[in-house]
């Protein structure tokens, strides 16, 4: 009984800890933040821009990312939805991303690993 409540509060906690830093991550997407945008990728991530999708490491897709960003010039992002796994070891969100040239849907999947939750995967879409 108390190995499976401990199981539960380091899920809990993990899942809070990137619900908590939602507005850091995505005010890092809106301010061009690769750093900290860094802090919250995988070593390898899914990268999706428009149809083109690649398996790329971290250091790849933050320069794809950035790139994006750089040309849109982003000027708001907000959360507009989000879930759990039944299990609560993943969980997406999906932002509205409003820049000067056009608005995009940004949906990210993260996965707890070691009481952490790391972005494995990252989409950018027209909206």
């Amino acid at each position: 009984m108390l190995q499976k409540y401990l199981i539960y509060c380091s899920m809990f906690l993990s899942v809070q800890m990137f619900g908590q830093g939602d507005n850091a991550f995505f005010n890092a997407i809106k301010n061009n933040d690769m750093a900290t945008v860094g802090s919250y990728f995988q070593e390898q991530v899914d990268f999706c821009l428009f149809e083109n999708q690649e398996s790329l490491n971290k250091k790849e897709a933050l320069a794809r990312l950035n790139q994006f960003l750089n040309n849109q010039k982003p000027q708001s992002i907000e959360i507009i939805h989000q879930g759990v796994s039944k299990g609560k070891t993943s969980q997406f969100k999906i932002a509205k991303l409003t820049t000067a040239k056009d608005t995009y849907r940004v949906f990210v999947y993260s996965k707890s690993n070691a009481g952490h939750n790391a972005i494995m995967e990252i989409r950018i879409d027209k909206f």
